[in-house]
């Protein structure tokens, strides 16, 4: 199956599990489980898309006091860790960087049910991110 997708002259992405069994040579990894398997991926070779729920999942509470907040699926992601969020771990070469090609935002909406709730949800921290990002330029 992996093959066939290359040989369609395809390329595949996929969550970081796709590390764990057969993963063909051009696939990019979103790594969401933490930054782990983003390391993992770029050190053999493959371009990685940081996206770990501990900071950048935007459908998790922004404040500990949850009894104010929006119904959320859980978790605590504030603004603040969208800002220390550094895309690019200090332990990979030079070389190895270069696979990351940034960051990327996950907001779920099963518990999220209107346009100003997914508001709520996203800002600030989709401005934070976005700073994070130009930073990588």
């Amino acid at each position: 199956m992996l093959e066939a997708t290359n040989e369609k002259g395809r390329n595949i992405i996929g969550w970081d599990e796709i590390l764990e069994g057969g993963i063909t040579p051009n696939a990019t990894v979103m790594s969401w489980r933490g930054i782990s398997g983003g390391i993992e991926a770029a050190k053999l070779k493959h371009d990685v898309i940081m996206t770990p729920r501990t900071c950048l999942y935007f459908d998790h509470y922004q404040t500990k006091q949850t009894e104010n907040e929006p119904f959320a699926i859980g978790g605590y992601s504030p603004t603040k860790n969208v800002y220390n969020f550094e895309p690019v771990p200090a332990n990979l070469t030079e070389e190895e960087s270069k696979h990351i090609l940034g960051a990327q935002a996950n907001l779920w909406t099963e518990y999220i049910s209107t346009f100003q709730h997914v508001e709520y949800m996203v800002l600030p921290r989709m401005a934070a991110l976005c700073e994070v990002q130009w930073a990588l330029a």
